[in-house]
């Protein structure tokens, strides 16, 4: 059957509200979220990957039958083979071939509002969900001034390959649906561009892909400009909220190398379902942004929406992606 591409504009004026829910054993973040001292390991658990060189702490406790036992494991890492760490958080849900990945934006990492309604609703839905922390950002590891859309989009590549072993892959051998706010979806289309056997779908929160150009070079002065190839970084405050930024001259440099909407119409080769939800409202990126990437996406099963004041709708695009890849 063919699929059909879908750009649809809906104006919502009302923010929505969600009672609270009973999460039996798991903890989401925001009620729970511990200092580093107590994510100390209750075992002593570990893995190595020849083939890989990487190992992950892992602090699951066993059933009686000696498996994992279902809940949320909060603060683990993974050890990259550069010896890097990458912070992460999992909800492992043992008999489920779900699996959400939720990529953040570049100033909150994985502790965020919107991880932790992603979670709840994995929780809810009985699916696997994990949330990682980007190279020097967050818990991860690292050099503020290596930090690139690159590194991230390896980071995440890693996370997805090595984390969650037991989620069968879906359609087409694909394994999870990305969660991507603000830069997470860049994120998240760059991987898919590069491990389309990953990806189930794709959901983009305020989606911002080539940010960096369009946004923020755009806005500076030549003298910032200059500050930034120069010395190699500037704080930079930026957007209509004036929040600060690290601009880093290696971020800006590899932002053009993984530029996205500049081929045109269905220039990506992209075929997964995507589901685009952007605020009318939005006071640092526009909504037109979303409705640019979805015009370059070459899947026909793209779905925008552009609810006014509140990002509504995220779990229904989760399960739509799912359902569309059953």
């Amino acid at each position: 059957m063919r699929s059909i591409l879908a750009v649809a504009i809906v104006a919502v004026v009302a923010a929505s509200t969600s009672s609270a829910s009973a999460f039996s054993a798991f903890a989401p973040p925001s009620s729970y979220r511990p200092s580093s001292a107590s994510f100390a390991r209750r075992t002593a658990s570990r893995w190595n990957s020849k083939d890989t060189g990487l190992r992950m702490s892992d602090e699951a406790e066993e059933d009686e039958e000696g498996g994992r036992r279902d809940g949320w494991y909060p603060g683990q890492n993974l050890i990259n083979v550069d010896k890097e760490i990458i912070a992460f958080d999992e909800l492992y849900m043992g008999s489920s071939k779900d699996l959400v990945l939720f990529l953040p934006n570049l100033k909150l990492g994985r502790d965020c509002n919107q991880a932790d309604a992603v979670l709840k609703h994995c929780i809810r839905t009985g699916r696997n969900f994990l949330s990682l922390d980007y190279y020097a950002r967050g818990d991860s590891s690292g050099d503020i001034m290596d930090a690139t859309l690159s590194r991230w989009v390896e980071d995440s590549i890693t996370m997805l390959v090595n984390a969650a072993r037991h989620v069968d892959h879906g359609r087409a051998t694909r394994k999870a649906v990305l969660v991507g706010h603000a830069t997470g979806s860049w994120v998240a289309v760059l991987v898919a561009l590069r491990r389309p056997d990953l990806v189930r779908g794709i959901v983009g929160i305020g989606a911002d892909p080539d940010f960096t150009e369009d946004l923020v070079w755009k806005s500076l002065s030549d003298e910032d400009k200059d500050t930034i190839m120069t010395d190699g970084y500037k704080e930079i405050k930026w957007g209509k909220l004036k929040e600060t930024y690290m601009i880093t001259s290696n971020l800006i440099e590899d932002g053009r190398s993984n530029l996205i909407l500049r081929g045109g119409k269905e220039s990506l080769e992209i075929d997964c379902p995507v589901r685009l939800i952007h605020d009318l409202n939005d006071a640092e990126v526009s909504c037109d942004t979303s409705l640019r990437l979805a015009e370059c996406l070459k899947s026909e099963d793209v779905v925008v929406s552009v609810p006014k004041g509140a990002l509504t709708g995220v779990p229904d695009a989760i399960d739509q992606c799912f359902e569309a890849t059953a």
